[in-house]
This record gives C-alpha cells, sequence and structure tokens, in this order.
C-alpha cells in the first residue's frame, strides 16, 4: 500500500510538471482544458496499471507491467478517436497524454518492487 500512495504522489507530480511544460507549448484554454483531461485520463490509467503490475510482481512482474503498456496504448488510441467529439483540440490532448504515459512509466520500476 505504501509504494501505492508514493507512486501516486510521484505520479501526480510528474504529470503536473510536466503538463505544466506542455501548457508552455500550447498556450490557450481550449489547449488548457486538453492537458487536463489527458492528465486526468493519464493518472488514473496509471494508477490502475500500476496497481495490476504491483499485484503481479512476485508471479509475473514482467507480465503486469505489460498489461499496464497495453492499457495506457489502447486509452491513448480510444482517446485519439473520440477527442474531437470532447470538443478538445487534438494535438494538445495527445501530446500531453503520450507525454504523461512516457514520463510515468519511467518512475513506475523505481517503485514497483519496494
Amino acid at each position: 500500500m505504501k509504494a501505492t500512495l508514493w507512486y501516486a504522489v510521484v505520479c501526480l507530480a510528474t504529470v503536473m510538471l510536466v503538463g505544466w511544460l506542455v501548457s508552455v507549448l500550447y498556450p490557450g484554454v481550449a489547449a488548457r482544458n486538453a492537458i487536463m483531461t489527458s492528465a486526468a485520463i493519464a493518472c488514473v490509467v496509471q494508477g490502475v496499471g500500476f496497481t495490476i503490475a504491483r499485484r503481479m510482481r512476485h508471479t509475473n512482474v514482467l507480465g503486469g507491467w505489460a498489461i499496464g503498456a497495453a492499457l495506457c496504448m489502447s486509452t491513448l488510441i480510444v482517446y485519439g478517436m473520440v477527442v474531437r467529439a470532447f470538443g478538445l483540440p487534438m494535438e494538445p490532448a495527445l501530446v500531453s497524454l503520450a507525454a504523461f504515459y512516457f514520463v510515468t512509466e519511467t518512475v513506475e520500476p523505481l517503485l514497483l518492487n519496494s
């Protein structure tokens, strides 16, 4: 439970930092809304993915991590298909979600075995 809480804190801090950096590249209210939506999706999906990987760490840690990565990839694809339906600009929405996933995936192994 402690590692999951630490991951949530690190994930939120990382997403906030990356979100700020992406908002510098894509200024404007519509882009900010897209980045915030992507941040919320990334935090939820990464939390679920980390929990799956953490629960499978004793039996098949690579399988658990792969399930989490597949979950991220599938949400990115689905988000790309529906982002315009929510009235969000596609480029900042997808760039930010991909950036959030990339950065949080690199932090994940540090806390997975703790």
